[in-house]
C-alpha cells in the first residue's frame, strides 16, 4: 500500500488585514471621542452627566454633593471659561442698558442701581417696587410688564439669570400653628414668585434661572420699614463664546 502524502498547509498571508481593521476601528472611535470632548457645549455635557448619574443610580440629594465644573457654570452653549460681555458702548448691550434704565425711571420716577462687570449686569431695585406690603404675589402690574420686557431683552446676550433678594430678618407675625413668621419667610415666597415669572418666558431654557437670598442687618430707626430696606437684585450673566 502506497504511502499517503501529507499536503503542506498553505500559509495565510492576509491575516494582518483583520488586525489592521481592528486597529482602524479603535482609532476611529478614539478620534470621535476626542472630537466630542473638544466641542464646548456645556449643556450637552450636563445632559450626559445626568444620564450617567441616572444609569448608575447616583443622582439625587446627598449622593452628589461636590460642586464641579457643571455646578459652577450654567446656561446653554457655555464654554469652560466665562466670556466677556459685549462692550457697553456697542450693540445689544448699549441698547439694553439704555432702554431698561429709561423704562424704569419713567415707570417709578427713580433710577435703578446698575453694576456691570466683565460678564454680568446686575440691576438692583427696592423690593417694595415689586410687591405690595405683606404680599408674596402677584408682582405689581406695572413692574411685571417692565420685568418681562427686561428678561426678553437680556436674552440677546445672557445665558444665566440670577435673582437675589436681600432683606433684614425681623418678626412680622405668626402662622396658624403659632410659629413666628419673619420677613425672611415672606421674601422666600416672593423669590419663588419672581422665579416663576422668569421661567414662564418661553425663551428661557431650563437651568438658566438661579435663586438666592441673603439676610442683611436691620437698620432700626432708619427711614421706612424693613420692606423699604429689602432689595431685589436681578443679574444677567453671559458666558457664550459668540459674545467674545
Amino acid at each position: 500500500m502506497g504511502k499517503k502524502h501529507k499536503h503542506e498547509e498553505h500559509v495565510n498571508h492576509e491575516r494582518w488585514v483583520i488586525s489592521f481593521a481592528d486597529m482602524m476601528t479603535l482609532l476611529f472611535a478614539l478620534f470621535v471621542v476626542l472630537y466630542a470632548m473638544g466641542v464646548q457645549d456645556l449643556e450637552k455635557l450636563k445632559k450626559l452627566k445626568k444620564s450617567i448619574q441616572f444609569a448608575f443610580n447616583i443622582a439625587g440629594s446627598g449622593k452628589t454633593q461636590d460642586a464641579g465644573i457643571f455646578e459652577q457654570q450654567s446656561g446653554a452653549g457655555d464654554v469652560a471659561m466665562p466670556a466677556p460681555l459685549l462692550n457697553a458702548q456697542e450693540g445689544a448691550m448699549k441698547e439694553f442698558m439704555k432702554d431698561v434704565l429709561a423704562d424704569y425711571e419713567e415707570m417709578n420716577g427713580k433710577s435703578l442701581d446698575i453694576v456691570q462687570t466683565d460678564d454680568t449686569i446686575s440691576l438692583t431695585a427696592p423690593l417694595s417696587d415689586f410687591f405690595a406690603a405683606g404680599k408674596t404675589y402677584p408682582v405689581k402690574r406695572e413692574v411685571l410688564g417692565w420685568f418681562d420686557r427686561t428678561v426678553d431683552a437680556s436674552l440677546s446676550f445672557s445665558s444665566t439669570i440670577r435673582i437675589t433678594i436681600k432683606t433684614p430678618k425681623v418678626p412680622i407675625g405668626r402662622d396658624s400653628t403659632g410659629r413666628v413668621l419673619t420677613s425672611e419667610d415672606l421674601c422666600l415666597e416672593r423669590l419663588k414668585t419672581l422665579g416663576r415669572v422668569v421661567a414662564n418666558n418661553p425663551q428661557v431654557r431650563d437651568g438658566m434661572v438661579a435663586h438666592e437670598w441673603s439676610v442683611v442687618p436691620d437698620k432700626p430707626g432708619g427711614a421706612g420699614s424693613w420692606e423699604d430696606q429689602a432689595v431685589v437684585v436681578v443679574s444677567f450673566s453671559n458666558t457664550r463664546a459668540e459674545n467674545r
